[in-house]
């Protein structure tokens, strides 16, 4: 018997209430926006929901959900950058957080295997079996490009660090 629309939205307010903090983690460290990471987020769980019996029965469904959000950060990034040009005065925009831009700038140093891998791990508090899963390597290679990723990103920041983030 198949399961009624409620056990669906029961299921799917489980999985929404246990994926929610480590997805939104994830958004904001690569796009360094509170408000563009809770509106991809938000976006990347509509397209769960819409898929929902399909996708709870996937082995992990998360990593649905993960590959949806990184592919909305991707392509935010690339209308972004067609679209960036200044338009009158900001507003009441507060500017950014300098450590935050410090910390975004040392990810975006690293290579993308390491990036994706710190904030996977760090940022969305995945496991390292769960980070090999997703990025389709063997766990020995996860540790790795943490170590390196963290090294680097290390580095990077105590430089911006010591010329006082410039």
């Amino acid at each position: 018997m198949p399961p009624s629309a409620d056990d669906a939205a029961a299921s799917f307010d489980d999985y929404f209430r246990a994926s929610k903090k480590p997805l939104l983690a994830m958004a904001y460290m690569i796009t360094g926006d509170i408000q563009v990471a809770q509106d991809l987020t938000q976006e990347a769980f509509l397209r769960t929901w819409i898929r929902w019996s399909r996708v709870r029965k996937y082995d992990d469904p998360r990593a649905w959900t993960r590959k949806v959000l990184r592919n909305l950060i991707i392509s935010k990034s690339r209308s972004d950058t067609v679209r960036r040009s200044p338009v009158g005065s900001p507003g009441n925009v507060p500017p950014p957080d300098e450590t935050h831009v410090m910390l975004a700038a040392a990810l975006r140093s690293l290579p993308e295997n390491q990036m994706m891998a710190v904030v996977l791990h760090d940022g969305a508090g995945m496991s390292v079996p769960e980070v090999a899963l997703t990025m389709k390597v063997p766990d020995g290679t996860v540790k790795s490009w943490l170590s390196r990723g963290r090294a680097t990103a290390a580095l990077s920041l105590d430089a911006s660090l010591s010329t006082g983030g410039r």
